[in-house]
């Protein structure tokens, strides 16, 4: 008896939800002008956007970054642990470190104060963004006839409040609220480790001199934080060596000079000199043979510790601009539309439900 009340109750509550979806269909038809009303007034907005939209320009470069990973690792352990400086493992080049520098604010100006030419004029790259982007960057917060600023001079560290200011600006429009609206973009494959740089403004000459800027000042720079120990090593044993070479050879001039002056040696305080002379000499030679020894095994470091960045495909003039497709803004149109409408619609009937008094 049980199994049969509850099936019964189970096809009763199925019969309902099917009843009470009908109500809310009919419900939508009968007020159906309420999603035409959104439909029509989000098509519209849709629209608009689209006759009032910009051609924007993406130039993108695509590259990919050696790493130093096994293989002949082993046998440079083995090489440099005959000189005291073994312990190097291979590692990972971590590719988010590159998407994070291609976001700071250093390397991002390191690129906008390149000159380039557009229009037969050669400028700074941030003059031509500003010139480009003047109401959205400079005069955004200002009135229309202040006059139009660009930048004189290159010291960073010499700017003044205002020209900090306008740098900020720049530096903020370029990433953008969001990453659908920023200028420059940087993404990786997890699967090839391919990585690609994009950028992307209203004047294709900018768009490709701004990520072809941006790529060299971004593995420039990361190239040279790679190895800045063992370039710094390198530095300190090879002025080593250059210093022990002057004051070798200084000592060699003076051997050699003594001995002409003194071809016949017949006192004993004379051949003192000569073998302080030669002494100085051969320890001199001794330091020399080791600090070059270091210098060879500080520059082989050097170069297998250096990452290889090679670009796979760069963007060519002509570049395609990107619009949007007026089929695609209609459909957003009539869904979002509609969507909205129909949910009002239903949730009026619910409300008007809720509230509805119960029939005893």
């Amino acid at each position: 008896m049980e199994e049969n009340k509850l099936a019964t109750q189970d096809e009763v509550t199925l019969r309902d939800l099917i009843l009470k979806s009908r109500e809310y269909v009919r419900e939508a038809f009968r007020y159906w002008y309420v999603p035409a009303f959104f439909v029509l007034l989000i098509g519209g907005y849709k629209l608009y956007q689209y006759y009032n939209f910009i051609p924007v320009y993406a130039a993108k470069i695509t590259f990919s970054v050696d790493e130093d990973e096994g293989g002949g690792s082993t046998g440079l352990s083995g090489v440099l642990g005959q000189f005291g400086l073994g312990g190097i493992r291979p590692t990972r080049y971590n590719l988010v470190k590159i998407l994070e520098l291609s976001k700071s604010r250093r390397v991002i100006q390191q690129t906008l104060f390149n000159k380039i030419t557009i229009d037969d004029k050669e400028d700074y790259l941030v003059n031509h963004l500003l010139r480009i982007y003047q109401q959205e960057i400079v005069l955004k917060k200002e009135g229309k006839d202040e006059p139009r600023f660009h930048f004189t001079h290159d010291s960073l560290f010499a700017f003044d409040r205002r020209e900090n200011e306008v740098m900020l600006r720049v530096y903020n429009f370029i990433l953008g609220p969001t990453p659908k609206k920023a200028l420059l973009t940087a993404d990786y494959n997890e699967d090839t480790n391919i990585m690609s740089l994009t950028a992307t403004t209203k004047d294709e000459i900018l768009s490709l001199e701004l990520s072809k800027r941006m790529f060299e000042s971004l593995s420039g720079y990361y190239v040279n934080k790679t190895i800045e120990k063992q370039a710094k090593t390198f530095k300190i044993v090879s002025a080593k060596r250059d210093s022990i070479v002057g004051v070798l050879r200084s000592y060699e001039y003076q051997l050699a000079n003594f001995r002409d002056t003194h071809r016949s040696l017949q006192m004993r305080t004379d051949q003192v000199e000569e073998f302080r002379l030669q002494r100085q000499v051969t320890a001199l030679s001794a330091m020399y043979a080791e600090v070059l020894k270091n210098t060879e095994v500080a520059d082989f470091s050097l170069r297998i510790k250096t990452p290889f960045i090679q670009v796979i495909d760069a963007p060519i003039l002509p570049l395609s601009p990107i619009q949007l497709s007026l089929i695609r803004q209609l459909l957003i149109g009539v869904i979002m539309g509609g969507a909205l409408g129909t949910a009002l619609v239903m949730g009026r009937k619910i409300i008007l439900d809720m509230f509805a008094p119960t029939q005893s």
